[in-house]
């Protein structure tokens, strides 16, 4: 495992209480004889750098399903009571506008663990112990990729474990991804299409009926407008992680 795999299960590890005996480990879980226990290191702020983490006791799980993903590799789904857990959400919201990066209490009632194949010792051990807890065990589920095999196959060509994409759709995702990464550093943040054309509407319209030619300025404008206040978010994120830590 690598330095971060290998981090990520010492700080499981640590969670271990006496007497539970730990079954197997990876990269998904660590199964005990008790419970499953899983986390990360977080990125966003107020938390980032920070490691959370979560346990499903087998005694709360209330029933579970097997699947399989379009490639066959195996899926447990579990359902439980409610747990919150810390996970990405938006900075800023306001209104229907939701903008920003931050770390923000998710409450789930369902987890889904993905596995490479059958063989992992984490799947085995997993499902063995949801057998013996005699848990209701539910329909089997498939989870596909969007459209048909013809479409995939249309848009991309597929070389070893290298995926290339051919022709003018092609270039024009390489295109969006650079543009991605771009507008990613510019704003700090991250704001969805539909915000940012409604926002430029809102000042734009206005001010096309004064004059045609002040359109262009006025999304430039909204465009500054996001990027200052942004970025200014950013920097203060920043500096009230660096006061608590």
């Amino acid at each position: 495992m690598g330095s971060g795999d290998e981090q990520r299960d010492a700080y499981l590890r640590a969670q271990i209480e006496p007497g539970e005996t730990v079954l197997a480990a990876g990269r998904q879980a660590l199964v005990t004889d008790r419970r499953i226990l899983f986390g990360g290191r977080l990125d966003w702020p107020p938390h980032a750098g920070e490691w959370t983490h979560d346990a499903l006791a087998f005694q709360e799980i209330i029933g579970w399903s097997q699947g399989r993903r379009h490639d066959d590799r195996p899926l447990l789904r579990l359902e439980h009571p409610p747990h919150r857990r810390l996970e990405w959400g938006p900075a800023h919201r306001f209104l229907w506008f939701r903008w920003g990066n931050a770390t923000v209490e998710v409450s789930h009632r369902e987890t889904t663990f993905s596995f490479a194949s059958r063989r992992d010792p984490i799947f085995r051990a997993m499902k063995q112990r949801l057998e013996l807890a005699g848990l209701s065990q539910k329909e089997s589920f498939v989870e596909d990729l969007p459209g048909t095999r013809e479409e995939r196959l249309a848009r991309r060509v597929t070389v070893g474990v290298f995926e290339l994409h051919t022709g003018p759709m092609g270039a024009l995702q390489r295109l969006r991804g650079r543009l991605a990464r771009v507008d990613e550093e510019l704003h700090h943040g991250q704001i969805t299409w539909w915000i940012r054309v409604g926002s430029w509407a809102l000042l734009a319209v206005p001010a096309w009926f004064l004059s045609p030619w002040l359109a262009l300025p006025a999304v430039v404008l909204v465009e500054i407008a996001w990027v200052a206040g942004l970025r200014w978010s950013w920097h203060r994120d920043r500096r009230r992680h660096a006061a608590r830590s």
